[in-house]
């Protein structure tokens, strides 16, 4: 009745119809990620702003730090200005010694007062030496931060070669996973045919193995009844019961698994529909546990939800499964079981009997059609599913032979938004939403690698201005400090060597300069003639 050239087309049809439902599911899925990628364009549009924010908070800054430097010139000029005040004072008083003794007096009066102004010079001194501390610590502190920016460049070059091999690890398993599909369809079709030959050689060993377990003793004993019919009687009567009590036994065994498996079929194809419902569920959720598919998160069996009709009325419906896509979309697969007319048909002993069981299955098959479509899954509230449901039929060769007798039933599904899936074209189906799955999850974790580096990124920018802007304070300190420390104790006139030079002539203090500063000081100006020393007669007068 049924030969093997005319599964071929069927076949093909179904290979067809896996093919479009991948491409519907991949197309839906890149709609949705352009609307994804347009969402995190509008995200880098708001950091952006956030950072141009940020650059203006940073420039009011640097103005407030220019305010501050200029305040600090000013106070500079200030003090240069006394210290040029000074530096007029002291030829005059040089004038002076040198014209007349008579006028040490009024001298040393001028010198008490410069005592003061040299006590603000060395004041001025402790206040610039401690601004050289200071200095010292922010060079330590530059110094640190140029050693974390590069400890910083170090990682963030390490983060971009992660990036890069996560990248060509994600193109070198999607190129595995295709050479995988391939190889595994040729496998699969290669291992059924085996599977199909090496079942029917076991059927026939096992049937000769088991008649000859039956009729070789049989044999044995027979001929042993030959030999010993002569000789006892009894021993023969002994050998028939136990033939007959082990035929008995063989057919009692026979009876008991004939009458199982009628019982067997007669719960699958009796009137008890919900017993044919509850085997087709188990054998769905046998394709889903072996399709890669995670339960509870990526499909959901017996889902439950409200579906609002055209008068405001609302019913409750209950798929079989609910399969997640990304993208938070949805496949339904209902489970429809025909069998009574079927096993009739395998059952039939002549041409017309077939005919009729057929054309019952396929009408069975129509029916369940038909409920299906009016049930309306798609339209159920809250869901996102695709434009079709999964009609899943748990027997294989029942599929194939309402599709082999009615080829035309395959696109009239089509057009009722249904399509037709046994355990095989399902198994394949589904085996594609966890490939996507897989590869939405590592484009989920490469967005995210890709925003954490640009946070890291700007974080780095912002680390490097602040950097270079503690650079240019501390070289603008540094050259202060030295403007003012020249000041002090180089060129002309300078107030190192003056004040030295009050010191020789006989001030009274608990202090003195540094040697070499004063050395250096004293070099600064070598046309000067040294003051003559104070003389001890009026050292000890003073006293």
């Amino acid at each position: 009745m049924n030969t093997l050239p005319a599964h071929f087309p069927i076949l093909a049809a179904l290979v067809a119809a896996a093919l479009l439902i991948v491409i519907i599911i991949i197309g839906l899925l890149s709609r949705s990620r352009r609307q994804a990628e347009l969402a995190v364009l509008h995200a880098e549009r708001d950091n952006l702003n956030e950072r141009q924010r940020q650059s203006d908070l940073q420039a009011a800054e640097s103005a407030r730090q220019i305010q501050t430097l200029q305040q600090h010139l000013q106070q500079a000029e200030t003090e240069l200005a006394a210290a040029s005040a000074l530096n007029r004072r002291l030829p005059e008083l040089q004038q002076q010694l040198a014209d007349s003794r008579s006028e040490y007096a009024e001298l040393e009066q001028n010198a008490r007062r410069l005592h003061g102004e040299y006590a603000a010079a060395e004041q001025q001194i402790r206040h610039l030496t401690a601004q050289a501390e200071e200095l010292g610590r922010l060079k330590t502190d530059y110094a640190e931060l140029q050693q974390q920016l590069a400890e910083q460049q170090i990682r963030n070059e390490r983060l971009n070669t992660l990036l890069e091999q996560e990248r060509q690890a994600q193109e070198e398993k999607l190129a595995l996973l295709d050479n995988a599909r391939d190889l595994l369809s040729g496998q699969f079709r290669h291992l059924a045919d085996e599977i199909l030959e090496e079942k029917s050689r076991r059927f026939t060993e096992q049937n000769r193995e088991h008649l000859g377990r039956l009729l070789n003793p049989l044999n044995e004993r027979i001929s042993g009844f030959a030999q010993l019919v002569q000789n006892t009687y009894e021993k023969e009567a002994k050998e028939r019961l136990t033939l007959e009590n082990e035929l008995k036994r063989l057919q009692q065994l026979n009876n008991r698994l004939h009458d199982d498996a009628n019982a067997l079929t007669d719960a699958l194809t009796g009137s008890r529909n919900k017993t044919q419902g509850n085997w087709g569920e188990m054998i769905l959720e046998s394709v889903l546990e072996h399709s890669g598919l995670q339960k509870g998160r990526e499909y959901i069996i017996q889902a439950s939800g409200t579906q609002t009709q055209e008068d405001g009325h609302t019913r409750r419906l209950q798929p079989d499964v609910l399969i997640n896509l990304p993208d938070n979309k949805q496949i339904i697969i209902d489970s429809k079981v025909s069998l009574t007319a079927y096993v009739r048909y395998t059952r039939a002993e002549n041409e017309h009997e077939a005919r009729q069981a057929l054309a019952a299955h396929v009408q069975s098959v129509r029916q369940h059609i038909k409920e299906l479509a009016e049930k309306k899954y798609s339209d159920i509230d809250g869901l996102k599913t695709l434009d079709f449901v999964f009609m899943f039929i748990p027997v294989e060769p029942a599929y194939l032979a309402a599709l082999q007798q009615e080829p035309g039933l395959f696109q009239e599904c089509f057009d009722k938004r249904i399509m037709l899936a046994g355990p095989g074209t399902l198994l394949a189906t589904l085996r594609t939403v966890a490939n996507i799955w897989r590869t939405e999850q590592q484009n989920r974790n490469a967005l995210a690698i890709a925003d954490e580096g640009g946070k890291l990124y700007d974080k780095f920018v912002g680390f490097v201005d602040t950097l270079q802007k503690v650079g240019r304070n501390i070289d603008q300190a540094q050259t202060a400090y030295q403007q003012a420390f020249n000041q002090l104790k180089s060129g002309h006139g300078n107030l190192v060597n003056r004040a030295h030079k009050l010191h020789l002539l006989g001030l009274k203090t608990a202090k003195q300069l540094d040697r070499q500063l004063t050395e250096e000081a004293a070099e600064a100006e070598p046309e000067t003639s040294a003051l003559p020393e104070p003389e001890s007669g009026e050292t000890e007068n003073r006293g």
